[in-house]
């Protein structure tokens, strides 16, 4: 079952713990068929998808399966088309969607996601909105993927954050 927190009423530490969970399971090299990442602090968004991008394929791997699109240039049906491919001199196609906060029916995206090439990791990265959790293709994405939903800090919360990460 996929890492899924529930953004509505999550706590930051809790988003910040889950940031680190997806980050500790990419280090190790165990990746989703999907991630659908959304919410309100663009940070850990970018963060996750740009360490996907980065980590999945090597350098040479990168220039013939990894495509990165724009929600607003494309379609859903386009984006399945991209996952159902084959991957070309190498193991894994990654398909990277940002801004698919302007994706037109993203639900369609349902049509690959009930049934995830094995081949293919898709990164859903949809700053500033969440998905509608009624929705078909999120119910597949949080039974066989990895569900992320940012939440913007409290002033509170921030500062105990900032001293931590810069302890890293």
């Amino acid at each position: 079952k996929g890492l899924v927190n529930m953004a509505k009423g999550v706590k930051f530490s809790d988003c910040i713990a889950d940031y680190n969970a997806i980050i500790e399971s990419i280090e190790a090299r165990k990746f989703a068929p999907i991630y659908l990442l959304s919410g309100d602090e663009g940070y850990f968004i970018d963060a996750i998808a740009d360490r996907l991008a980065n980590s999945i394929l090597n350098e040479a791997e990168r220039s013939f399966n990894q495509l990165t699109v724009y929600g607003q240039d494309s379609d859903p049906g386009k984006i399945v088309m991209l996952c159902r491919q084959m991957p070309m001199m190498g193991g894994r196609m990654v398909i990277i969607v940002k801004d698919a906060a302007s994706l037109r029916k993203i639900d369609t995206l349902s049509l690959y996601t009930a049934s995830p090439a094995p081949t293919t990791v898709l990164v859903v990265a949809c700053k500033g909105k969440s998905v509608d959790k009624r929705t078909a293709f999120y119910k597949h994405v949080a039974a066989k993927g990895v569900v992320f939903e940012s939440s913007k800090p409290y002033d509170n919360e921030l500062a105990p954050w900032l001293a931590s990460y810069i302890k890293r």
